[in-house]
């Protein structure tokens, strides 16, 4: 049974009219340009995944209409993304957090191109996947698709769960063990009290009690350090007192609002709602891992990793069309790219924009 057709505002229809014709939206066509020889590859020598190349040696990416489910299961937005928060977090925890979305294709009730582009992704992936098990599967390692379950049968849907990139990598190379340059002068000193924070101000590593701090006014969206997260129960002030990360820098994922103005990972939950349609670009990679304890044939994790993401303008008065294919939407409106400059002063204060601007 489809959907019932809804009123949708003219800059939507356009902007996902502009999705579904984007070089790399998934398509038939997109089919070709995947390369047909060593795929997938390692990519990185210090990173142990693998992911898919085009024909021209660039990593092979799709780009595809999709709509949110922040308050999915599979959902890990902020304060804390993927830190684990029952337990004591370790470096590599820190290192890894991501920021995780659900989503969910397009339903009937848009335009026909725009659910066929928003389908078609995952039966691509699925492709994909398809190839590889066929030449790996006979090790019999489980296998750990990128769509999951999105409730708690098997006749759930299943929803794409799309990773960032680390939000905090260089947090590997901040963890220094805090080593007291101890003096014959501080010998002699018998009023020093010894504790955790004497010995980081008075003896740990040089340059780390100072930086340059701009308020939250002048600071910019790309301008924020772990110690200016949200820390709403604790859990970065743990890892910071553990392993010295309070000047490690946020690296801000490429999420943008309707306007293309990059949203900080901070504002994710008061501006990522659900249901709002966006145009996700994903790549995949794959991950092999040995058998274990908890998975004894060992496993292949297929993971969608986040390229871009751009909400899509839902309108804010003016012209509103039914439903119908992106080919029958008026020509000749200007388009403008996601490429803006990111917006200045704290993501919680910044005004929020008008989406009415048409997108490209």
């Amino acid at each position: 049974m489809s959907t019932p057709q809804k009123v949708l505002h003219a800059n939507l229809l356009e902007a996902l009219k502009a999705t579904t014709e984007a070089p790399n939206a998934a398509s038939t066509n997109r089919l070709g340009a995947i390369a047909g020889s060593n795929n997938p590859r390692f990519w990185d020598p210090k990173i142990r995944s693998e992911q898919w190349y085009d024909i021209n040696g660039e990593p092979f990416s799709l780009k595809f209409p999709a709509l949110l489910e922040p308050a999915g299961k599979h959902s890990r937005m902020d304060p804390y993304f993927t830190l684990p928060t029952l337990k004591q977090p370790d470096l590599r925890d820190a290192r890894t957090v991501k920021a995780q979305f659900q989503l969910r294709p397009l339903d009937d009730s848009y335009p026909a191109d725009a659910v066929v582009c928003s389908k078609k992704a995952a039966n691509t992936l699925m492709l994909l996947i398809s190839k590889c098990e066929s030449m790996r599967g006979k090790d019999k390692h489980e296998v750990i698709q990128f769509l999951r379950n999105a409730g708690t049968s098997g006749a759930d849907p299943l929803h794409f769960v799309v990773h960032s990139d680390p939000l905090f990598p260089e947090a590997a190379e901040a963890t220094r063990e805090i080593v007291p340059e101890f003096s014959l002068e501080d010998f002699e000193n018998t009023d020093l009290t010894f504790t955790g924070n004497v010995l980081k101000q008075k003896f740990g590593p040089k340059g780390s009690a100072v930086s340059s701090d701009p308020d939250g006014d002048e600071r910019g969206v790309e301008s924020w350090k772990m110690k200016h997260m949200p820390d709403p129960h604790g859990h970065y002030s743990t890892v910071m007192s553990l392993f010295n990360l309070e000047e490690i820098p946020v690296v801000v994922p490429d999420v943008r609002d309707a306007e293309g103005v990059l949203i900080h990972p901070a504002d994710y939950s008061k501006k990522l709602t659900t249901g709002l349609p966006v145009a996700v670009e994903v790549m995949m990679r794959l991950w092999t891992f040995a058998p274990d304890t908890k998975r004894p044939t060992g496993s292949r994790i297929y993971q969608t990793i986040l390229k871009s993401l751009r909400l899509l303008p839902m309108g804010n008065g003016g012209e509103t069309v039914l439903t119908k294919s992106p080919t029958q939407i008026a020509e000749g409106k200007g388009k403008r790219k996601a490429d803006g400059q990111a917006g200045q002063g704290s993501p919680t204060k910044k005004v929020q924009k008008s989406v009415a601007e048409t997108v490209g």
